[in-house]
């Protein structure tokens, strides 16, 4: 015998609705899991990024014979930690990885005069702000976790400048062009007597009290 229930029962009829709350919680708990996964997983990856960016600095600013061969030493120094074979999996400089590390800038300030400080003014006279810069991008961190929306506005990868100034030391180059270079001539210009002086300065060939500048 079939019976018929009233709409009055139907509505009060709350069967299930724990089911769909348990769902709910479940896929909220799995969306804010993933969020704290990605970040801290970039926060970590963020100073490894931080370590590939002072080490590039700190071989750009070392001595040698002249500025371009600094450059030279620093950018060796980025592709060869990026491309080493733990890291490469991680960081890439294109955007199919989960980080991207790119726009490498090295500046060291000297006769070229570019550093940082238009980008990070200050009033005080410090020590110019030479080294390196890299942009960190975290493409982890552009999701789109079910009931919590996107985590960025335009779906691009959120970004980050990591920096590391260092003072550059002056090059073979810089320390005969404008220092050794010009002392020695306010030297022979002192008196014609330092004629043997001039000779030797001609073929390169100068008394030295130490290698440095």
């Amino acid at each position: 015998m079939r019976t018929f229930s009233s709409p009055h029962m139907i509505i009060n009829n709350s069967q299930g609705m724990i089911s769909v709350d348990f769902i709910f919680s479940l896929i909220l708990c799995a969306g804010l899991c993933m969020v704290m996964f990605a970040l801290t997983f970039t926060l970590s990856m963020a100073e490894i990024a931080q370590y590939i960016t002072f080490s590039t600095s700190r071989a750009y600013v070392a001595g040698h014979i002249d500025p371009d061969k600094q450059n030279e030493m620093g950018q060796n120094k980025f592709k060869s930690l990026t491309s080493n074979g733990t890291l490469a999996p991680l960081f890439t400089t294109t955007d199919a990885g989960w980080f991207k590390l790119s726009n490498l800038e090295l500046r060291g300030g000297g006769a070229s005069g570019q550093d940082f400080s238009k980008d990070y003014p200050y009033d005080d006279d410090r020590v110019p702000l030479t080294g390196a810069r890299l942009t960190f991008s975290a493409r982890v961190l552009a999701l789109r976790i079910a009931f919590l929306g996107r985590t960025t506005t335009d779906g691009e990868s959120p970004k980050a400048n990591l920096t590391a100034f260092l003072i550059r030391e002056p090059t073979q180059q810089e320390c005969w062009d404008l220092q050794i270079k010009k002392r020695y001539e306010a030297i022979v210009d002192l008196d014609s007597r330092y004629g043997v002086l001039a000779d030797r300065y001609r073929n390169k060939y100068v008394p030295m009290e130490d290698n440095g500048c």
